[in-house]
Parts: structure tokens; sequence; C-alpha cells
């Protein structure tokens, strides 16, 4: 089942969908630090604009569910994607200090915004290092518009 393509707040903006977004990942310690935090960025390939709302759901490796949403940053907003733009989560990897594991793969899906579609499947994403440490302690914060403030909730904490 396709997801809908029904309109947004923002004057007829679709959401986006898995097909109109690429995805990386990059390590955003320094160079020698154990890789605690990672930026997720979707860019809109498409002809159009589409909206990424909520969190993404990312799966670290081989966990059983997603990683939970840091709440404290939802703005409530979606994030309106020209062609060409960006869009940001920031992901803490470890912060439990139990049920540590090793993550050699990286999944991410939209999920289903307001539960109105099936959700798409998630993908793969190339990781930014060989492997690294996860656990209870993870976290994802929701998509915004610019690095800082994906990235500021999760490598502050």
């Amino acid at each position: 089942m396709k997801p809908s393509k029904m309109p947004t707040d923002d004057a007829g903006v679709d959401l986006c969908t898995m097909a109109d977004l690429t995805f990386t990942v990059t390590n955003y310690d320094a160079p020698g630090d154990d890789v605690r935090h990672l930026m997720l960025v979707a860019m809109n390939k498409g002809a159009k604009k589409c909206d990424v709302q909520g969190y993404p759901e990312i799966t670290l490796g081989d966990a059983k569910s997603y990683a939970p949403v840091k709440e404290a940053t939802n703005s409530g907003e979606a994030v309106t994607l020209a062609p060409g733009e960006k869009a940001y989560a920031g992901v803490l990897a470890t912060g439990g200090q139990m049920d540590t594991y090793t993550v050699k793969l990286i999944t991410v899906g939209l999920g289903s915004p307001g539960g109105e579609a099936e959700p798409e499947k998630a993908v793969k994403v190339k990781m930014p290092v060989t492997s690294f440490e996860a656990d209870d302690g993870q976290r994802v914060t929701y998509w915004a518009g610019t690095e800082g403030l994906a990235m500021r909730p999760v490598t502050q904490s």
C-alpha cells in the first residue's frame, strides 16, 4: 500500500515519501572518540516540495524496536523541503550504560505521520564507521530544519 499523498497544513505540500528522499548518516564525534552522536540527513531528491513530519524511525543494529524519541525536541511543525533541501535529526547512540550491543547497520523509515497510511518499508543507510556501540539510552530527535537544532539536544545530554 502506498503512503497517502494527503496535503499537510503547508498550503498543499505533500508529505515526503521514501522515494522522495536520500538519507545519509555521519559521525558527529571528534576523530578518535567513541561514536555516540550521529547526524541523520534526509535530502529531497524529488522535483517538488514535500514535508517531513515527526521523527525518523531509526533502528540501530539488531534492536527490537526503533530508537525512542527525545520528546523535548518536538517543534510541532513539519519541515518543508524544496528540491535539494535537507532535514536533520540527531541520534544519541549511548547514554544508559545498560544492554550495550554492537551496531553494524542502521535502518531508517518515515513511519506513518498521523497514522493516516501504512508506513513504507525502512531502508538501510550507509554506516559512517564499520561498527559502534549502542545501548538502552539511545534517542532520536524530531526532524529539524538546521543541523544545530537537530544536534544540540543530543550533544548536550
